[in-house]
């Protein structure tokens, strides 16, 4: 009987909080790492209109590796999975990021480039979501 009524106190544990013994034994780890709802300039996001694509995609810059003067017609989200890049934005202060940063860039972002700012190679990741046959990246003319 004791032993019956221990296992419906269990049984009724595991129903009030299922999670508590699954956490404890699963090998998964979920952090959030980056939350915003507007770009490093402090703009909403916005999206474009059209058929939703997603994108991602890996920028690797080796010692003094520049992306152009350039601009961005939907929000990007990067995040710097090594080394020491600089955003130099047109009229602005540059912003540095380094390993472990996250920031987004989007369409009323200042024209800009984006640099390697060591000498070891950097390494960034963008997300996008967008629309199809929107590009990720306009250079700048001239």
């Amino acid at each position: 009987m004791i032993r019956n009524l221990f296992i419906a106190f269990a049984f009724a544990l595991i129903l009030i909080n299922p999670f508590n013994s699954i956490a404890a034994e699963s090998p998964v780890d979920v952090q959030e790492v980056f939350v915003a709802s507007e770009t490093m300039d402090g703009d909403a996001l916005k999206y474009p209109k059209g058929k939703a694509e997603i994108r991602l995609q890996r920028v690797e810059l080796a010692e003094g590796g520049i992306v152009p003067l350039h601009s961005h017609p939907i929000p990007l989200l990067g995040n710097v999975e090594q080394g020491t890049i600089v955003v130099k934005r047109q009229g602005m202060e540059d912003i540095t990021y380094t390993a472990g940063d996250s920031f987004i860039v989007g369409p009323k972002t200042p024209k800009h480039t984006m640099g390697n700012a060591k000498t070891e190679n950097a390494i960034v990741w963008f997300a996008a979501i967008g629309a199809k046959d929107v590009p990720i990246l306009i250079p700048a003319e001239g």
